[in-house]
């Protein structure tokens, strides 16, 4: 690699002690954020597709767990299409 490897350390860094293989965000979520922010993903996620254009056509599914345990998931995250204003605000709260 040339150059720093910034990028690569951020990244490897965001992922902390985690053991995780994947990064799976809600698409409804993502639908909440900023319209520039949209705009950055969908073009990452462009230039991810050109990256790998040998990609498996795999389909992919998530669990959701808590305190270890199955749990469905929340109801609020899988309806992307039809989200109320306001249903993500108690996530963007800080914790204190």
């Amino acid at each position: 690699m040339i150059g720093s490897d910034a990028g690569h350390q951020r990244l490897w860094g965001w992922f902390g002690l985690s053991r995780a293989s994947f990064l799976t965000l809600p698409r409804a979520m993502m639908h909440d954020m900023p319209d520039e922010w949209q705009a950055k993903m969908a073009d990452l996620l462009k230039e991810w597709d050109e990256q790998w254009p040998n990609f498996p056509d795999v389909e992919l599914s998530a669990t959701c767990r808590e305190g270890g345990r199955l749990r469905s998931m929340p109801k609020d995250w899988l309806s992307y299409r039809h989200v109320s204003p306001g249903t993500f605000d108690k996530y963007r709260e800080q914790r204190s």
